[in-house]
């Protein structure tokens, strides 16, 4: 079963203060639940990846291998190259690049990292990962974002096939399983699908200003203040309150042309 967090009474203050900063607009609550907020900072910001389990396998230092035909110190040495590897595309913008870099990582890491890694290590990050897939099917699942959406509905499969895997004791397949689930949630975080809706609400902000509907001026207006207000969250790394403001823009603006979706 996923690890839920629970809301501490320090918690709870930490959301009466996000619910009452930024500007005086006055966001629908329906939008992000109060209780998953708080879900979605802990979660999101500590979601599992190739490089975290690689390193937590490496530190942990483990005296032999559950299976495979090399020895603990080789596996090691393979998975800490596998690991160079993935630093160096976490440290790239997305692009072909950090794609190829990612997959050369997997090809040479995910057997060792199956190796290495513990079964109790295995299920807590699908515990994380199954934990982060609820709440962002609640929380960015709102954004309306093919690529989201698709995101979810993989990672959902994924996370499926990598439980069978370890039912079956195919350690290997359950970690690839799960590494792949690990990447396609690294999409859904608060950050990524900010990233991804500002662009297509400012454009349609802009398109809406060039039609001259005068009818909906005040809400164009206010539409544009969210939206700034939006990209202030996010450069200071208020993730969820940036999506609460795109969200209510998105409101106001309508919906989008067909042809935009």
């Amino acid at each position: 079963m996923p690890v839920r967090p629970s809301l501490t009474p320090a918690a709870v203050a930490g959301l009466i203060m996000l619910a009452g900063c930024g500007d005086a607009v006055t966001e629908p609550a329906v939008l992000v639940p109060a209780g998953q907020v708080e879900a979605a900072l802990a979660i999101a910001a500590k979601l599992p990846t190739f490089t975290s389990l690689a390193s937590d396998a490496l530190a942990r230092g483990r005296a032999a291998p559950r299976r495979g035909e090399s020895g603990p110190e080789e596996a090691a040495v393979r998975l800490g190259a596998a690991l160079a590897l993935a630093a160096r595309a976490d440290s790239l913008e997305d692009g072909p690049e950090a794609h190829r870099l990612r997959a050369e990582a997997y090809a040479s890491g995910l057997v060792p990292l199956a190796e290495l890694l513990e079964p109790a290590a295995v299920e807590e990050a699908r515990g994380a990962l199954g934990a982060w897939l609820e709440i962002a099917e609640a929380l960015v699942g709102e954004a309306d974002l093919p690529p989201v959406r698709e995101a979810l509905q993989d990672a959902r499969v994924l996370l499926g096939r990598s439980r069978a895997a370890s039912a079956l004791r195919d350690d290997i397949a359950a970690v690839a399983a799960l590494v792949g689930a690990a990447d396609r949630l690294a999409a859904t975080t608060p950050r990524a699908v900010l990233r991804r809706l500002l662009p297509d609400l400012e454009a349609r902000l802009a398109a809406r200003r060039r039609t001259g509907d005068s009818a909906s001026v005040a809400d164009l207006r206010r539409a544009d203040r969210l939206l700034r207000g939006a990209r202030e969250a996010e450069a200071a790394g208020h993730y969820v309150l940036g999506l609460r403001r795109a969200y209510y823009a998105r409101q106001l603006l309508g919906e989008a042309p067909a042809a935009a979706r």
